[in-house]
């Protein structure tokens, strides 16, 4: 059974976005596509880019514990951040991918259908793909949130894409539970695009180390 939730509303359209004031927050979400012959085989899927306004007195949304002020704020750059799978705080943006060549595909392949957490979205002899939905799903207007994506290419290699490191282990976690034999993994890592506060200069930069709570 699926939840049904509302992304919270924390700043109207019309609050203009302040490098000093909050965080650009990003959500994925995957929804049926009604002009394909199957909907469900492989849908869309959708990134929304949402302005997420914070006080300086309120804890900061990079999860330090400390307050915003005193934390992100003064960082130089402007870093994007995404909720974590358990929608219990946020992580910063570190696109990464988990890549375990030499697997046993009809072993993964069969685990990964019989786990009720992920959704298969294409099956072929080429490819097969799962979206994490974790249990209970959860849905908004924009579709179903995801978590995160296992692709099985040739039923050899399999790899497993996230955009944060909460999330990785969240994935790889899946995996364990599987109890399939997997090789070690070889991690690919993908820079971040941030905002120079200074000059609003875009730039491509490695993820932000966490700051450790006080």
């Amino acid at each position: 059974m699926r939840d049904t939730y509302e992304i919270p509303v924390l700043a109207p359209p019309s609050t203009s976005m302040d490098f000093n004031g909050g965080f650009l927050c990003q959500w994925v979400y995957w929804r049926p596509n009604p002009s394909d012959p199957d909907p469900d085989m492989p849908g869309l899927k959708q990134k929304v880019t949402m302005y997420m306004p914070v006080e300086p007195a309120a804890a900061c949304l990079c999860g330090s514990g400390k307050p915003y002020g005193a934390c992100c704020r003064s960082r130089r750059y402007w870093y994007p951040i995404c909720p974590n799978p358990d929608l219990q705080g946020y992580s910063f943006l570190a696109p990464q991918q988990a890549i375990f060549p030499g697997v046993d595909g009809r072993a993964v392949a069969q685990a990964l259908w019989d786990d009720v957490r992920l959704h298969d979205v294409e099956a072929t002899p080429a490819r097969s793909f799962w979206v994490y939905w974790g249990e209970p799903a959860l849905e908004s207007r924009y579709g179903i949130l995801c978590f995160g994506d296992f692709e099985l290419r040739e039923r050899r290699t399999l790899i497993v894409t996230a955009i944060s490191d909460r999330r990785m282990r969240t994935l790889l976690g899946v995996l364990r539970d599987t109890g399939v034999t997997l090789p070690a993994p070889r991690m690919s890592y993908d820079r971040v695009q941030v905002i120079e506060k200074r000059t609003g200069k875009v730039e491509r930069m490695p993820p932000p180390k966490k700051k450790r709570r006080s």
